[in-house]
């Protein structure tokens, strides 16, 4: 029997032995582990890239190409500086993570989900769907970019009545004074009012910040002429109103309202990508609602 035999025989009947399984096996195992060993966690590699984006986060600054022409125009005391505050940024996260701080901290939960949802929109490419989804879109929405009916008017304002004055007979002795002669100045006609003598071009939501609830549904319903019409009571007192123009309620052309409706769409569509990019994550898992 040759060597190379008697060998291949011998090694035969070790490897048959329940101690020789337990040694090869844990060879494999102490094999894994060198392959899988983490990286040397004392160990900081500065480069280029990690000062980009450390640069980037820092100033909040998402332009890379700006970001990098930055870092090639810096000084060395500008630079050293940077690198040392990535250095010293670095060890504090590392070191709080080693202690167990990240765990269970919602900022950090709440900035991880963020990660994710940036990718997915990254995936999703929402500012190419957007474009081509934008006609078709603003005709199913349009409803949402009505623009209310707008008012232009001058006013004459007398104050709520006090012991001698009753503001709405002051307005209706003046009001006929106008109708007997229009060219009459109204400088010195009323009382000083809190904010502007005349409005151009306002929704009833901007009259009735100015006005209250009663006087701007009451003003849109005046006619658009030159007469001077009311007194119309409002929660300061008592006006006189001369209608300039009146602009009914319209849906407006997309490419009036483009940017808007733009945003609007994106926004849309990155809700829509990360809601499917977290169902079909969440079908990785199983769920047990505990009572």
């Amino acid at each position: 029997m040759s060597l190379f035999s008697q060998a291949w025989r011998g090694l035969s009947v070790f490897i048959r032995e329940p101690l020789a399984v337990f040694i090869i096996f844990s060879a494999g195992l102490y094999g894994v582990f060198l392959v899988q060993k983490p990286a040397d966690e004392t160990l900081i590699i500065v480069s280029e890239a990690r000062l980009q984006e450390f640069y980037q986060y820092k100033r909040q600054s998402f332009g890379l190409p700006a970001i990098a022409n930055k870092l090639e125009v810096m000084s060395t005391g500008e630079r050293d500086a940077l690198i040392e505050d990535f250095i010293r940024e670095e060890v504090l996260v590392r070191e709080a993570r080693r202690m167990g701080l990240d765990a269970g901290d919602f900022i950090i939960r709440q900035r991880l989900i963020q990660k994710l949802e940036f990718l997915a929109d990254t995936q999703a490419d929402t500012a190419q769907k957007a474009e081509a989804l934008l006609p078709d879109w603003y005709g199913t929405h349009q409803e949402n970019y009505r623009q209310p009916a707008e008012i232009s008017f001058t006013h004459i304002y007398f104050a709520k009545p006090d012991e001698t004055t009753d503001a709405n007979v002051e307005a209706a002795r003046v009001l006929s004074a106008l109708k007997r002669d229009p060219s009459l100045p109204i400088a010195g006609l009323g009382d000083r009012f809190l904010y502007h003598k005349s409005y151009q071009r306002k929704s009833q939501a901007d009259i009735a910040g100015h006005f209250g609830d009663d006087f701007a549904l009451a003003v849109f319903e005046l006619s658009e002429n030159e007469a001077w019409q009311g007194p119309l009571a409002s929660r300061h007192g008592h006006h006189l109103v001369r209608v300039v123009d009146k602009a009914e309620s319209k849906i407006p052309r997309l490419a009036d309202v483009r940017e808007k409706v733009l945003f609007d769409l994106k926004l849309s569509l990155s809700e829509a990508a990360r809601q499917a990019h977290a169902e079909r994550l969440q079908k990785k898992y199983t769920v047990i609602y505990n009572q």
